[in-house]
């Protein structure tokens, strides 16, 4: 399995509930990959560099999480879908090097 790192910018007029059903949502996706959700945080509103889709800020989610690669695809497509979510970022965490593989320069 890899680590993943998600970050979510989320539309900042959701009430808690529905700010937690969504994060529910994703944490769900992954785990049915047989995944596993390591950290959730949450950041709260935060005012936006730029506005994106009429918004001054958004609520900050970061997601970190174990999965196999081939299931991320599916992950995004449904982060693309979602009409709550403003904008993504979702990055593979570098691995470590354990002191037995060797290191190629």
């Amino acid at each position: 399995m890899r680590s993943y790192e998600l970050m979510l910018a989320i539309n900042p007029q959701l009430e808690e509930e529905e700010l937690d059903s969504l994060v529910n949502k994703f944490k769900k996706l992954i785990e049915d990959k047989k995944g596993e959700v390591t950290k959730v945080d949450k950041w709260g509103k935060r005012k936006l560099a730029y506005e994106i889709k009429d918004f001054q800020e958004a609520y900050y989610v970061v997601l970190n999480f174990n999965v196999e690669g081939k299931n991320v695809s599916e992950l995004e497509r449904v982060i693309k879908l979602e009409e709550k979510v403003i904008r993504y970022l979702l990055i593979l965490l570098q691995k470590t090097v354990s002191s037995t593989q060797n290191i190629k320069e």
